[in-house]
């Protein structure tokens, strides 16, 4: 029986093993690039004015989505939070 190294069906399976993680690794970066650029589309179309809900619509993605892009992407909110915790209205009201 030939050497495990010398095997020929076992060499073609070892390069079909590394292509095939070589092309995912490959397939990996090019999604991480498109997901990067796409982040930056949706940041700028927020920075020119576009309101999150059209982004929203436009993109097919939900509002969550759009409003969590933004955040990474350090967009200025719209306006501020009005929510406010219980807890926190009532440390307020003591002052």
């Amino acid at each position: 029986m030939p050497e495990k190294d010398d095997d020929p069906v076992t060499s073609r399976l070892d390069a079909a093993i590394e292509a095939k993680k070589a092309a995912e690794k490959k397939a990996q970066e090019i999604k991480d690039a498109a997901a990067d650029a796409f982040a930056d589309a949706v940041a700028r179309a927020l920075d020119d004015g576009m309101k999150p809900q059209a982004v929203a619509d436009k993109i097919g993605m939900s509002y969550e989505t759009v409003r969590r892009i933004a955040r990474g992407r350090g967009v200025k909110r719209l306006r501020e939070p009005t929510v406010t915790s219980r807890r926190k209205a009532d440390d307020a009201g003591q002052d």
